[in-house]
C-alpha cells in the first residue's frame, strides 16, 4: 500500500512551486538591479524594487520585447533565473525646430 497520496503530491508540488526563486536583474542606461522573488509574486514588486533604488525615474520595463504589465508574474512569461529585464526611460521632446529654421529651411513662429 502506497504512503503518499495523490492530495499529499498535489499539496508538495504546490509548495515546491510557491518556494521556488527567480533572480532577475533590471537593466536601465545608468543602472544595473538584481532582485530574487518567488515565481508566483507580481513583477509588481520587481518594479517596485526598482523605483525604490533607483529614484527620480519614470518609464517602461520591457523583457523579450513585451511591456510588462505589473500584475503578471515570472511564472506568466516563463522567466529563468539570471533573466534580463530592460528599463526604457519615458523622454519628452526631439529635435530642435528652431535650429532649422535658424538656417532659413523654413518659417518658425511660436
Amino acid at each position: 500500500m502506497s504512503s503518499s497520496s495523490p492530495v499529499r503530491e498535489e499539496a508538495e508540488d504546490s509548495k515546491a512551486a510557491v518556494a521556488r526563486l527567480v533572480t532577475l536583474k533590471v537593466v536601465g542606461q545608468e543602472h544595473v538591479v538584481k532582485h530574487s522573488m518567488r515565481v508566483t509574486d507580481t513583477l509588481q514588486i520587481l518594479m517596485d524594487v526598482w523605483y525604490h533604488k533607483v529614484p527620480e525615474t519614470k518609464g517602461v520595463f520591457m523583457y523579450d520585447g513585451l511591456f510588462l504589465r505589473p500584475t503578471s508574474t515570472p511564472e506568466d512569461l516563463e522567466m529563468e533565473d539570471g533573466d534580463m529585464v530592460d528599463f526604457f526611460h519615458h523622454v519628452i521632446g526631439g529635435a530642435l525646430v528652431a535650429s532649422w529654421g535658424s538656417i532659413g529651411l523654413f518659417d518658425v513662429r511660436c
